[in-house]
């Protein structure tokens, strides 16, 4: 029997963006929405950390606000403006680096707006390459995706099924990542991702908003994800790790060859960078609560 879960809260703080008037005569404007979900990982990209005090550069941001206030916010985020939680000497500050290539994801439903905005190198299931300096990325199952995915494999996976549905979409992004075998079977992905989870390159959210780490999030249940998982290694280490478990935990007739293997986990790679959601408003059904 599945389970009854509780549909989270959603997170609303105010953030507000400031432009200094350019001539005599204009007026301070200030453009705000409502901050739904962040996640800071500085660990995995070259622009993470900032000089400036407690100004974050998350690589994941949902806000939602009115279409004119929502677009207006925007514009002036991706033209590198900080937004800040206003009257709040200590509040949260953020930035968007203009280099960095992040992608803003927009979907309007009457006259409100949901805009998500992320990296597209840590959270894609299309990699330019294999052949990378380190397996980063973050993963962060839709919920409901995952929770599809588990009364499909409640007969096979019994109470194990929740988790082996996030194993096998972290499993995918290291398959993704990497041009060693993989074996397709979702057992053993499992436990690659129990024994993952151990090692020191791959962390859960365990900071705070004022000292957040390697890795913290905030939101992301009230608008449809799983908590967020890092990975970080180095290819040999991974390399290490994966000739092991393979050795533990699959028998010889089913281990993996090179040729026949590798780029097959039960994921569907989508051309979408945030992998399984539909249109942000369709997936995270967040409009009849902001």
């Amino acid at each position: 029997m599945n389970e009854t879960r509780i549909s989270p809260t959603v997170s609303r703080r105010t953030i507000s963006i400031e432009t200094k008037p350019t001539r005599e005569g204009q007026k301070t404007r200030t453009f705000s929405v409502d901050l739904l979900a962040w996640v800071l990982a500085n660990p995995i990209w070259s622009l993470g950390s900032t000089s400036k005090e407690r100004t974050h550069r998350p690589v994941f941001l949902a806000f939602a606000g009115s279409t004119s206030a929502a677009r207006a916010f925007q514009a002036n985020l991706q033209a590198g403006h900080t937004a800040a939680e206003p009257a709040r000497a200590y509040g949260l500050r953020f930035e968007v680096p203009r280099s960095a290539g992040f992608r803003y994801e927009s979907t309007t439903k009457n006259e409100g707006t949901l805009t998500l905005v992320y990296l597209p190198p840590v959270f894609s299931l299309r990699p330019p390459s294999t052949e990378v300096d380190s397996l980063s990325f973050i993963c962060m199952p839709p919920s409901a995706w995952v929770d599809a995915q588990a009364t499909a494999l409640a007969r096979s996976m019994g109470a194990d099924a929740r988790e082996a549905a996030i194993a096998a979409y972290f499993v995918a992004y290291l398959d993704a990542r990497t041009a060693l075998p993989i074996a397709n079977d979702l057992r053993f992905h499992l436990a690659l991702f129990r024994a993952a989870r151990e090692q020191a390159w791959c962390q859960v959210c365990e900071g705070t908003e004022s000292d957040p780490g390697d890795l913290f999030a905030q939101g992301l249940p009230g608008i449809g994800f799983e908590p967020p998982i890092l990975c970080n290694a180095d290819p040999a280490t991974f390399a290490e790790f994966l000739a092991l478990q393979t050795a533990r935990h699959l028998p010889r007739e089913l281990q993996p060859q090179e040729v026949h293997s590798h780029g097959k986990t039960p994921i569907h790679r989508s051309r979408r960078v945030l992998p399984h959601t539909q249109a942000p408003a369709a997936q995270l059904s967040l409009f009849a609560e902001i």
